[in-house]
């Protein structure tokens, strides 16, 4: 019972404090209710006071711990007892300190003997710190190195990365820093050490540290990033020790970045302090130096010229070169690589104008660099097409005219230079075509025969640098083959002269008969050769030029004389007075020895009878030659000669030592070999006086001419175009009908065919053929003619 009671007293006990806690609960409540706007002002209030105590205590947290966390608890615990009871002492971080060069470290079992790296936990900042490139001996370097460094981020951090990549970090230390295999993050993490060093704490090791970094340079500088990250550091780090920066050469590769770079802008600001005004080089390099600039591909396929073409275009421009003025002055900051600091950079640049700064001049020069290289353009689609042609005259004859002459310019320089190697300090020399052909970078067909238009090609190139040429066929002369010798000697635009007119005309066939009777008695001698160079000198209707040319037309001819039966149809063209002079040049060649010859008296009656002299002339003639040649030499008359047109010299010898020595021996044994078989000269010479043949007096009226043909010539190719082919028969009598040489008229048809398709249109032999894929250009131009 007792225990019964005693239960129902403790129930009603704790049903009474139950009520009175719902009832107090019920109040506040009702309270809160009732008074809610109260409270809520007077929980503002509370929360503004206690805000400046809160952020003393951040503050005074922050101050005691420089990296703005709390420093972790060190890998032991060091556990001290006081008065028999247990305490515990926690061991805060040290700042990291600098590892000289030489100086070794141990980590564990690993020892670092290279030094050159911070060791500890943290450094400071102007206003942190950082953990980034202290080598902390107590994070944990362990496990599969991971050499490659794919564990690690883009920015790495010594204090941030798995135990595997500083395993991996500490194993490239230990083996020299050289080992390429290792990723270039690790590589990174120690230069950020370098860089902390050098700019912040500016050490008395500075000269090692940039040793270092060079040498890290040539070992992975194949990475883009390390490589412009590290060439960075070298150049802010010389300019921090007071060394000039060196510049580079002008160049078309561009560096990344939005900024100009410092080489560029520290050397033009040096320029502007010694004067007012840019070159057109540092116009150039000023231009090209800009972010905004970009050149487009003949400017960087063709850069050599290029620029040449810059210096003409900016010197014409600014005479006195580009003034540039400007206020700002040159204001540099280092940026680290780590991203951890920046740093600015004193020294006397901070005098110098920032061209970055300066941007009126900048249109005009932008502009200066778009016109240069549309001037480029054809140049460089013939170089894309043909890079190996990219130094034949071919390729530069695209170039703009004043670069072609200006001795910059790449491919002109290179040939004009080997061309004065063959003509020497005398201005004249000799070779061959082939030679020649080949300095100007033209094709030379594997059968020797060279084609009419390579031959004006050669002539062009040579005409573009100042120089003749002989043979040339532009001037009457025929095509060489590529054996053949030719001369060459300095010459205003090449030595242009006028093929047709009466003397020249006049002169050139005796010269071309002087030969043929030079070489009719087998020997043609060099006092032959003597006598005729002479009897040129003393043409006093000749102008210096032509002179010039028809020596080297002389010389060339007797090494390779023409054949003589051509030679002789083609004496028929000539006027009455023309005939007489020619008679009388070749009487004086073979009389002038005092030494006549059967087969000299023969060669000189077929040659009157040709000319359609009498045949007494011949006796006359040479009798007094011989009367002459008893006598004192005749001396001839003065000459005229243009200035600046090099002649050779009368006496000793016509030929200058130089020109000899370069392979003209002009002597009895050497011209005594010149005599060759008739298939032989046939084939050298075939293209001999291919230009001029006889015509009528007019076309047939119905005839309408194709363009550059007259009518007879026009009559016989459309004939040939509507058969295609025939024999050479009845070639020869359809050309006789026309009053025109076979021989000439495929020679001149041919030609025409080479001015306009680079080819021949006939092809001579048994059967005369026309080319097939040409025979519908000429049906083509047929119809536009009719």
């Amino acid at each position: 019972m007792a225990r019964r009671r005693g239960n129902s007293s403790g129930g009603t006990i704790l049903l009474i404090l139950f009520g009175a806690l719902a009832a107090v609960v019920s109040a506040v409540y009702r309270f809160a209710v009732e008074n809610a706007e109260a409270i809520g002002v007077v929980a503002l209030i509370c929360a503004l006071i206690a805000t400046p105590f809160l952020i003393a205590r951040v503050t005074s947290t922050k101050r005691a711990d420089p990296t703005g966390v709390r420093p972790p608890l060190p890998d032991t615990v060091l556990r001290t007892r006081a008065s028999g009871a247990p305490s515990t002492r926690v061991e805060r971080p040290s700042p990291a300190r600098w590892i000289r060069s030489g100086e070794t470290v141990k980590f564990g079992r690993a020892e670092l003997s290279g030094g050159m790296f911070y060791y500890g936990d943290w450094l400071p900042l102007a206003e942190s710190a950082t953990r980034q490139y202290a080598i902390n001996p107590k994070l944990p370097a362990s496990g599969l190195a991971d050499v490659e460094g794919s564990s690690m981020p883009y920015w790495p951090s010594y204090a941030d990365i798995s135990p595997g990549a500083r395993r991996a970090f500490l194993d490239w230390m230990a083996g020299g820093r050289r080992d390429p295999s290792y990723g270039i993050g690790l590589v990174f993490i120690f230069l950020y050490g370098l860089e902390h060093r050098l700019f912040l704490e500016g050490g008395d090791d500075a000269h090692l540290i940039v040793r270092e970094v060079e040498r890290l340079l040539a070992i992975y500088g194949a990475n883009n990033s390390f490589h412009g990250y590290a060439s960075n550091f070298l150049d802010f780090a010389r300019l921090a020790q007071g060394e000039r920066v060196e510049v580079s050469a002008l160049s078309p590769e561009r560096r990344g970045g939005s900024e100009m770079d410092l080489q560029t802008r520290l050397y033009l600001g040096d320029r502007l302090a010694e004067a007012p005004a840019l070159s057109a080089e540092d116009a150039l390099r000023w231009v090209l130096g800009m972010p905004d600039t970009y050149l487009r591909t003949p400017a960087v396929r063709c850069f050599d010229e290029f620029v040449a073409l810059w210096r003409l275009r900016f010197d014409r421009i600014y005479p006195a070169g580009l003034p540039v003025n400007g206020k700002d002055r040159i204001s540099l900051r280092y940026r680290a690589a780590s991203g951890s600091f920046d740093v600015a950079i004193r020294g006397p640049h901070e005098q110098h104008i920032d061209v970055t700064r300066v941007t009126r001049p900048l249109p005009g020069l932008q502009k200066l660099v778009t016109d240069c290289t549309d001037e480029l353009d054809s140049f460089s689609r013939f170089v894309g097409r043909k890079p190996s042609a990219r130094n034949s005259m071919a390729a530069a004859k695209l170039l703009p005219t004043d670069l072609q002459q200006s001795t910059t310019a790449g491919a002109i320089a290179d040939f004009r230079q080997r061309v004065e190697a063959v003509m020497g300090d005398y201005g004249r020399g000799s070779s061959t075509a082939q030679i020649l052909l080949e300095m100007a970078g033209i094709e030379v067909p594997a059968d020797g025969k060279i084609s009419t238009a390579s031959a004006d090609e050669l002539g062009r190139a040579l005409d573009s640098i100042g120089v003749a040429i002989e043979p040339d066929r532009r001037y009457g002369s025929s095509v060489p083959r590529a054996d053949e010798q030719v001369f060459v000697f300095r010459a205003a635009n090449g030595g242009p002269v006028d093929p047709a007119r009466a003397s020249f005309r006049a002169v050139r066939a005796q010269v071309e008969v002087a030969v043929l009777a030079a070489a009719a008695d087998g020997d043609a001698s060099y006092e032959e050769l003597q006598r005729t160079i002479a009897r040129i000198r003393s043409a006093t209707d000749l102008s210096g030029v032509e002179q010039a040319r028809l020596i080297a037309f002389a010389v060339t001819t007797f090494n390779n004389p023409p054949k003589q039966a051509r030679v002789m149809r083609k004496l028929a063209e000539t006027t009455e007075g023309e005939r007489q002079a020619i008679a009388d040049a070749a009487i004086a060649v073979i009389g002038g020895s005092g030494n006549v010859d059967a087969g000299e008296v023969k060669f000189l009656e077929r040659l009157h009878k040709s000319l359609g002299l009498p045949k007494e002339r011949v006796y006359t003639g040479l009798h007094s030659a011989a009367a002459r040649q008893a006598d004192d030499p005749v001396p001839v008359s003065g000459e005229d000669r243009a200035i600046g047109v090099p002649l050779p010299k009368e006496t000793p010898s016509p030929i200058p030592p130089a020109i000899a020595a370069r392979g003209i021996s002009i002597d009895a044994a050497r011209l005594a070999r010149t005599r060759r078989d008739t298939e032989a000269v046939s084939a050298l010479l075939s293209d001999i006086f291919a230009e001029d043949v006889v015509q009528p007096q007019q076309a047939p009226p119905e005839q309408a001419a194709l363009d550059g043909l007259d009518g007879p010539h026009t009559e016989l190719v459309e004939l040939l175009e509507l058969r295609g082919s025939m024999t050479r028969t009845e070639f020869d009598r359809h050309a006789k009908e026309m009053r025109l040489l076979p021989d000439g008229a495929i020679e001149r048809i041919n030609d025409w065919s080479f001015d306009r398709f680079d080819e021949a249109l006939i092809e001579d032999g048994d059967e005369v053929v026309v080319t097939p894929h040409l025979r519908g250009k000429i049906a083509e131009m047929k119809d536009e003619a009719a």
